[in-house]
């Protein structure tokens, strides 16, 4: 069995969805943005006011 490089499957695709693609990247919609706290490596370990509200009001 012969393999496809990732290469020519990405261009195939690239082709296949330029109409789309193009349309996705002119879109005038509104922008998805990340909140700070969603690019940290470990969100978990985060402590913030809101947290310990949290903890405040829920007894822990």
């Amino acid at each position: 069995m012969t393999e496809i490089s990732k290469k020519a499957r990405l261009a195939e695709f690239l082709k296949n969805n330029k109409n789309s693609l193009d349309e996705f990247v002119q879109s005038k919609g509104e922008k998805y943005i990340r909140e700070p706290w969603m690019l940290n490596s470990n969100p978990a370990n985060e402590h913030t006011i809101e947290i310990e509200v949290e903890e405040d009001q829920s007894g822990n």
